[in-house]
């Protein structure tokens, strides 16, 4: 009977310990320094899985998190927390809370876990060499230039009346808080605003990232997918950084309610914490992004993000670690000679050859050409970058153009025909080998009939538009690029960093 009480009391201890893990010590720590602590609080879906139309689901679904959402809230003292953000279609809160708090959350059953609201930095793209590298510089030749695909950029905003972006832009939305609660960066001066003017870009990432998917090519080099919309979303400062992944959170979540139809989501921006393998159970504020990330996949839609300039060789930065997110890394685009960037030196450089400053990992989906390549800039001009950034909007281009081509195509098949492409790097420094965008591979593929190419009997993958009934000399001949191009110019534009 004593052995049968020792057991019971070490299975209550243990019971006990495994509860004061859901809220984490690096919570319970800035609480007590801090006073309180901002932090997402993940909670447990409990009607997930039912039954019913999508429509009838997805309301459900909102009802019954804001239902889940207030239980939690009506448990705390009014005086211990702030409420910062709810989301229509992800579970979870962020609040401030004092240590007090916490210790309600730890005991509550709706709560799965409490973590601090990390945040994190932009990364830097790509429409000169890398396009060409990326052969997505040929995709307007055979009809696919966005006509018809709404993409959207979540960034520092976009230059609104820049000549290159100002026809693409169809939407504006700001997410952008700040650490000590009060107030924001978004233009207005709060952590949200919506409208016109509210994804005005204040450092020019986010005008260069989104030039390279929809530049017109007036000003800065042409982009990718020159007829497509844009939807614009500012979660970053003008030191071209997050204080909370929160926000990004938000962002995805009012993309999916407010802009259901979006073909792509580009994320050129990484969190300060790296992660080794998927990451997406790893803390709260990771699990809501995957719930954001998987509301936007089951409505049609692809997310890319960019792996990290920190040159770890074996973790990325979120989201591009998350299982359901194409995590890009960069190579150069260009033969030149030795440089030091981003906290690196490369002794020589190629096209094709990795960058010493990427993240990469076992989740790392493919890579693409990002250093060093000019875009739209601010106040309406040019604008040169180099990073991991550079490279993942030339992966989300690829994406958008695919679904113009195939629209039958599930993102899923997407994402899984670039990672097919037959060009193979073989990565010294990590050991590792990954495939390198090959825009017009992954685009013959999923609709070969656009290309004439014959299928030997087999059927496309995806089902395709019958075969174009002009001659064969009507269709462009398209050649991969060769590999002696000149180096890029230097002091065309000046380099920014992140």
């Amino acid at each position: 009977m004593k052995k049968l009480v020792v057991m019971a009391c070490l299975l209550l201890a243990g019971a006990q310990a495994v509860a004061t893990e859901k809220v984490s010590f690096q919570a319970k720590q800035v609480a007590q320094q801090q006073g309180r602590a901002r932090v997402v609080v993940l909670m447990d879906d409990v009607g997930a899985g039912a039954a019913g139309t999508p429509r009838n689901l997805t309301i459900a679904k909102e009802q019954r998190l804001r239902r889940q959402g207030d239980a939690v809230l009506g448990t705390l003292p009014a005086a211990g927390y702030r409420l910062h953000r709810r989301f229509a279609r992800v579970p979870a809160l962020v609040i401030e809370a004092d240590a007090d708090v916490l210790r309600r959350l730890e005991r509550n059953v709706w709560v799965r876990k409490v973590d601090v609201d990390r945040g994190g930095t932009g990364g830097a793209v790509a429409a000169d060499e890398s396009s060409v590298l990326n052969r997505v510089d040929l995709l307007q030749g055979v009809g696919l230039d966005g006509t018809g695909i709404k993409v959207a950029v979540v960034d520092t905003g976009v230059d609104t009346d820049h000549p290159d972006l100002a026809p693409r832009v169809v939407a504006q939305q700001c997410f952008c808080s700040r650490l000590s609660g009060s107030g924001g960066c978004c233009p207005n001066g709060q952590a949200t605003q919506s409208g016109a003017g509210a994804a005005e870009d204040d450092h020019g990432h986010g005008t260069n990232v989104s030039g390279i998917m929809v530049g017109a090519g007036n000003v800065a080099p042409r982009g990718a997918l020159p007829a497509a919309q844009l939807v614009a979303i500012k979660v970053m400062d003008g030191g071209n950084g997050f204080c909370c992944t929160s926000d990004v959170v938000a962002a995805l979540d009012w993309i999916a309610t407010q802009h259901p139809d979006t073909t792509v989501v580009n994320l050129s921006l990484g969190t300060w914490d790296l992660f080794a393998g998927a990451c997406d159970a790893s803390a709260s504020y990771l699990s809501a992004l995957k719930s954001a990330v998987d509301t936007l996949n089951a409505q049609g839609t692809v997310v890319v993000a960019s792996s990290g300039n920190q040159g770890d060789l074996q973790r990325m930065a979120a989201p591009a670690c998350l299982s359901n997110v194409l995590g890009v890394a960069a190579t150069w685009d260009m033969t030149a000679g030795s440089t030091t960037f981003l906290g690196c030196t490369e002794a020589s450089r190629s096209p094709r050859q990795p960058t010493c400053f990427s993240n990469r990992s076992t989740t790392t989906a493919l890579f693409a050409a990002g250093a060093f390549v000019q875009s739209a800039g601010l106040n309406g001009g040019l604008s040169s970058y180099g990073g991991t950034s550079q490279a993942a909007p030339m992966v989300a281009a690829c994406a958008a153009a695919l679904h113009q081509a195939a629209p039958l195509a599930t993102p899923y098949q997407r994402m899984a025909v670039m990672q097919l492409s037959p060009l193979r790097l073989n990565d010294a420094a990590s050991g590792g080998q990954y495939p390198f965008l090959d825009c017009l591979d992954a685009a013959k593929i999923l609709d070969p009939a656009r290309f004439l190419v014959r299928m030997n009997g087999s059927q496309p993958l995806i089902p395709s538009r019958p075969a174009p009934t002009s001659p064969a000399a009507a269709i462009p001949v398209l050649r991969a690029p060769g590999e002696g191009r000149a180096p890029a110019r230097p002091g065309r534009a000046r380099v920014l960093e992140r």
